[in-house]
């Protein structure tokens, strides 16, 4: 079993995209999966494999931004981790019958996905320099993931007062 930053980290390397160029969308080119963007209630994000298809990311279009990048990005580490993709199964009343994933699996795609939106070597060398709000802008992701992913790197950005 692979560790999930080292896999988004391996990942990242592979694709030696320019710095101007966003990671998420030159990972998800690399590996050949399409997101398909639409509303739904609930659901934030689902990894769909058909077979002999093209794998699918299908994300909630109303949700955020922020929101977004990062479940696409969690779906994406559910993919090169190999996690067992989410079956629907057809019960007994003709109903679908979602069989979820372990929380394991949930808390390594997390990680994948703070890695692979936040690089630990980045942040480490750039946290000092920029408020939480520049930080999360500069990385497009939300304040609260970005405060998180600080808090799990023991790292300080500016303006922010003593050890996070």
């Amino acid at each position: 079993m692979m560790d999930p930053a080292v896999a988004a980290r391996k990942l990242t390397q592979s694709l030696r995209t320019p710095c101007d160029e966003d990671v998420l969308a030159s990972a998800l080119r690399k590996l050949g999966i399409e997101v398909i963007e639409e509303k739904a209630c609930e659901l934030d994000a689902m990894f769909v494999y058909i077979p002999k298809g093209r794998p699918v990311i299908a994300v909630n279009s109303s949700r955020p931004l922020y929101r977004r990048r990062f479940s696409i990005a969690h779906e994406l580490g559910h993919y090169v981790l190999g996690h067992n993709s989410i079956s629907f199964l057809e019960g007994a009343d003709g109903m679908a019958v979602c069989i979820r994933r372990d929380a394991r699996q949930e808390r390594e795609a997390n990680i994948f996905a703070a890695e692979l939106l936040m690089p630990k070597i980045m942040l480490a060398r750039e946290a000092h320099k920029y408020t939480l709000q520049e930080l999360a802008r500069r990385y497009v992701v939300s304040m609260q993931a970005m405060e998180i992913r600080l808090k799990e790197l023991g790292l300080v950005c500016k303006g922010m007062c003593g050890a996070v």
